[in-house]
């Protein structure tokens, strides 16, 4: 419901060009977005516990997983499409959605740089992370979940007969962050909030609907379904929809 709430918030007022469309590129996430738990408030104790806790419990399998998972690809999502074909065979597929991780990544990048939240290994020396981050690269927002639910909202358009299995698997891809000790819990909340917004974004811009569609007809075959998905409606009430699992 507070996810909901924000979005709709975040997509009121947002810049449209004179053709109709909205360009990411206007997209500043710090204006967007809350700002992360204050250092040392109540909140941002609870973040770094629930980094703590998942620690504590995380196996040999959730560690492999979650390493498995700091690849930025679409292909990631393989097993929840159902996709058994290899990268190579779908090219336009993954230009799109490399496309799309550039422009996250951009995006993310300054809202970083913004807040400059430190990772919880910097914040705790009990958070023992699975892998190194950069100095540089901050926590907040998460952006290997504003990636994940960009691509969650996006390909659960292209293909909405399995939208539920897309949501799931972006929710698994986003907690592995947690797992990997590299962002606290409200780090991947504001990456969902902003994927969501950006998938919003590119389906309402006309200059990625041409590489939006292709992807799609491209990704509908491999699967074997109907080249059209069922029930289309416009893009952003597709991409608001689909957010709100």
């Amino acid at each position: 419901m507070k996810c909901s709430l924000l979005l709709s918030l975040l997509l009121i007022g947002q810049p449209a060009l004179a053709d109709g469309g909205v360009h990411p590129a206007t997209i500043a996430l710090s204006n967007l977005l809350p700002p992360p738990p204050a250092a040392g408030s109540i909140a941002a104790q609870r973040d770094l516990q629930a980094v703590l806790d998942t620690q504590k419990t995380r196996t040999d399998a959730d560690d492999a997983a979650a390493k498995a998972d700091t690849d930025r690809s679409v292909f990631r999502f393989a097993d929840a499409l159902g996709l058994a074909v290899p990268s190579s065979a779908l090219p336009k597929t993954t230009a799109f959605f490399a496309r799309t991780a550039q422009l996250d990544k951009a995006l993310v990048k300054d809202a970083k740089n913004y807040w400059q939240r430190p990772r919880p290994a910097a914040v705790s020396g009990d958070v023992h992370p699975l892998a190194k981050e950069k100095a540089d690269d901050w926590s907040y927002p998460s952006g290997h979940s504003t990636f994940g639910y960009t691509t969650a909202v996006l390909l659960a358009n292209m293909v909405p007969e399995k939208r539920a299995a897309i949501f799931a698997r972006a929710d698994v891809y986003a907690q592995h962050r947690i797992v990997m000790g590299a962002h606290f819990p409200s780090d991947v909340e504001a990456g969902h909030l902003a994927g969501t917004v950006i998938a919003a974004e590119v389906m309402q811009d006309p200059s990625w609907q041409q590489d939006y569609l292709a992807a799609r007809a491209e990704l509908r075959k491999a699967l074997g379904l109907p080249a059209q998905p069922p029930l289309a409606t416009s893009g952003a009430k597709k991409a608001t929809a689909s957010s709100t699992h």
